[in-house]
């Protein structure tokens, strides 16, 4: 049983939704731009990042209800409301409790979270809002999404740091096959703030010089983040919507307790003919090098397109739009590197293996084909 993809929703530092996301990533744009971060200090650091744009309702979710929703619960229920118009699925015809929500996030809804732990710190524990703690649990994004389509079946929030969002699709597709839902909406999401920021300069993570952009895999020490949010409609193939892609394998496991190779065992079953990277790999984190290419007979190109919409945890979400978009219109996106367009030799892949491993010792993998 295969499970596919029927339905994208996109909120990136490149366009506010799917079309304006593709088009940046054939067009090579350069979405990275100097912001302003508020240091606790009250000072103002100018360095650069990808900031997801305003999502834009489009008439998809009512205004009061966006009122009540901060900068990333906005973001990811207005992806999964396009990923929903994508599929052409109207979640009213559907039994809601065979609709559910399985979401990855790594820092979760930071912005309320610092808002709530300054009430408290500011006027004492009485003060402390029991909204913005509402809002602060990792969970809340899926509830959103949830309380917004009426979804009362499976909701789950992974939150495996970098590998969030491959955590969730293999929940989901799990889930999927053994008919637990019907349609499950597959997302990952992530935030910038002011106070992550402040962290990660203090911590030499970030680059603060003005920059166009780097290569999330160069010799230069430092990443540009980035935020925003994908989601995705997955069902099994038995659906009468149209397949955009199908994911013909998915796994999650660990390579730090001598565990295997997931990117090598899914390559030899699947033979990809593109390879897309969460991170370059390293003493701590398994990659399907080049020596494990050539004993696979394999001789394929390893991209990541981070240095098109920065580096954050769960960009794999991200990542996964961009697959799933050069496999259903046949085309190949050139990945940034630099601000600059890396020249590929790379033709439209027909199956991407996707490659995950985390600095956490996690690992996960999974591939992503044409519909038949």
């Amino acid at each position: 049983m295969s499970i596919i993809v029927t339905g994208i929703g996109v909120v990136s530092a490149l366009g506010p939704n799917a079309a304006a996301f593709r088009r940046g990533l054939l067009e090579g744009s350069n979405a990275c731009a100097l912001h302003g971060f508020e240091r606790f200090d009250g000072s103002v650091v100018n360095a650069p990042a990808y900031m997801a744009v305003p999502a834009e309702p489009e008439g998809l979710i009512e205004p009061r209800k966006l009122r009540r929703m901060f900068r990333l619960a906005r973001m990811s229920a207005v992806a999964a409301r396009q990923a929903l118009k994508h599929a052409e699925l109207e979640p009213a015809s559907l039994d809601p409790s065979r609709l559910g929500v399985v979401f990855g996030t790594s820092f979760g809804a930071m912005e309320p979270t610092q808002k709530f732990v300054d009430s408290w710190i500011e006027g004492g524990e009485a003060s402390a809002s029991p909204l913005q703690f509402m809002n602060s649990v990792h969970g809340i994004l899926a509830s959103q999404i949830a309380l917004d389509i009426n979804a009362t079946g499976v909701n789950l929030t992974c939150a495996q740091r970098d590998i969030c969002f491959e955590a969730a699709l293999d929940t989901a597709v799990n889930l999927l096959q053994a008919r637990r839902a019907d349609v499950l909406l597959v997302g990952g999401a992530d935030e910038i703030t002011p106070m992550l920021h402040e962290f990660g300069s203090h911590t030499g993570q970030l680059v603060l010089q003005d920059v166009p952009g780097l290569d999330p895999w160069g010799a230069r020490r430092g990443v540009v983040p980035g935020d925003g949010a994908a989601v995705f409609v997955l069902e099994r193939d038995d659906s009468p919507r149209r397949a955009l892609a199908r994911v013909a394998a998915s796994r999650v496991g660990r390579h730090d307790q001598g565990g295997p190779n997931l990117a090598v065992e899914l390559a030899e079953a699947a033979r990809p003919d593109l390879v897309t990277n969460n991170r370059d790999g390293g003493a701590r984190c398994a990659r399907l090098n080049d020596r494990q290419q050539a004993e696979l007979g394999l001789h394929v190109p390893a991209v990541s397109h981070r240095g098109n919409f920065g580096t954050w945890p769960a960009a794999g979400a991200v990542q996964f739009a961009a697959n799933v978009l050069m496999l259903c219109n046949g085309e190949f996106f050139m990945p940034l590197a630099g601000g600059k367009p890396v020249e590929l030799k790379a033709e439209a892949p027909k199956a991407i293996l996707h490659n995950a491993p985390s600095i956490s010792g996690s690992h996960a993998a999974y591939v992503l084909a044409v519909s038949d």
